[in-house]
């Protein structure tokens, strides 16, 4: 009965979340009694592992529901804009400030703020998050005026933090206040048959944008979807569910044929191969990079000639976790 009410109550504040797994289950069973507590917590997995949806579920089974969520992520947005999305800024504080703004920290107020990739943090930024956590106070940019904030924090990493910790990369302060709680999400490989449930909701969702009927999964696919590494986790099954059926256009049943990926496709259009060969050498150029330089995006970035975001953007598009090395393994994993 337990397990049923925990189940329900997962599928009404994200249906993603839904699994039957043992791994899933666990996770599960532990986070009404994390939301409840009213700790901050650190969420630990591999990229594309659904931890925004478990910040979600912790906000929504926490006191604080009836109160504002907001979510950023820490490596999206540069150093020199980072303190006055958080923090706010005065009117004149710097150029184009015409006029004074709120921070995230003041929106999230008596909420819950979701602080994605916090391992990505700079060294200034770290500094001002660990002061505003032991304080409960922030400062906007260019103001002496000190404002009181009631925030939980919840925040999420792929990196392994310990080890930037013992590197000096991450301050073990900020660690130890960010990580009160710490929860270590399961791969999607780690999950077994929660691969189909999952698969079976994004197509439904997929033919339901569409106005179809949810299509079946074929048999042969469905155990090519279970022997798959899924590098991506739940993210690229869902991009890939949702391109079967609005781009291959798979209606009633999906086959090897409508899948996005080279290793499920039953074969490759003739005319196609340059293409396919291209995206292939692409993909092993961003992954040894991303090894190379220890899964650090900025450094890759760099010796790849891209921006940040440029890279950020092929990364989401092959379904890369970043650590992930050439041969797929991932030395960044926690």
């Amino acid at each position: 009965m337990e397990r049923e009410r925990v189940r329900d109550a997962a599928e009404a504040a994200a249906p993603e979340m839904v699994g039957e797994s043992p791994a899933w289950r666990e996770l599960l069973q532990q986070l009404p009694r994390i939301a409840a507590s009213g700790m901050p917590v650190l969420l630990l997995g591999e990229t594309g592992t659904g931890k925004e949806l478990v910040a979600r579920a912790i906000h929504a089974w926490s006191p604080r529901r009836r109160q504002p969520y907001v979510a950023h992520n820490c490596g999206a947005t540069p150093d020199s804009l980072i303190e006055s999305e958080l923090f706010g800024h005065a009117r004149g504080a710097f150029t184009g400030a015409v006029s004074e703004r709120g921070g995230l920290f003041e929106a999230a107020d008596r909420g819950t703020l979701f602080l994605d990739e916090i391992g990505d943090a700079s060294a200034l930024l770290q500094m001002k998050l660990l002061r505003v956590l032991q304080e409960g106070e922030a400062r906007r940019v260019g103001d002496t005026r000190v404002r009181k904030v009631d925030v939980r924090i919840v925040t999420a990493t792929h990196h392994a933090l310990e080890r930037a910790v013992a590197e000096k990369g991450f301050r073990a302060d900020l660690y130890f206040r960010v990580g009160a709680v710490r929860v270590r999400l399961p791969a999607l490989r780690e999950r077994g048959r929660d691969i189909l449930l999952l698969a079976r909701h994004f197509l439904a969702q997929a033919a339901l944008r569409m106005n179809e009927e949810p299509p079946a999964i074929e048999p042969g696919l469905a155990e090519r979807l279970l022997r798959h590494h899924w590098p991506g986790n739940v993210r690229e099954l869902a991009n890939a569910c949702h391109y079967a059926v609005r781009v291959a256009g798979a209606r009633g049943l999906v086959t090897a044929a409508h899948w996005p990926d080279a290793p499920f496709a039953q074969a490759v259009a003739e005319g196609a191969g340059l293409h396919a060969e291209t995206r292939a050498l692409e993909e092993r150029r961003l992954r040894e990079m991303l090894h190379r330089t220890h899964g650090n995006k900025t450094a890759a970035a760099r010796a790849l000639g891209l921006s940040r975001q440029g890279l950020l953007k092929k990364l989401q598009r092959y379904g890369i976790a970043v650590g992930v090395g050439p041969e797929g393994t991932n030395p960044e994993a926690d």
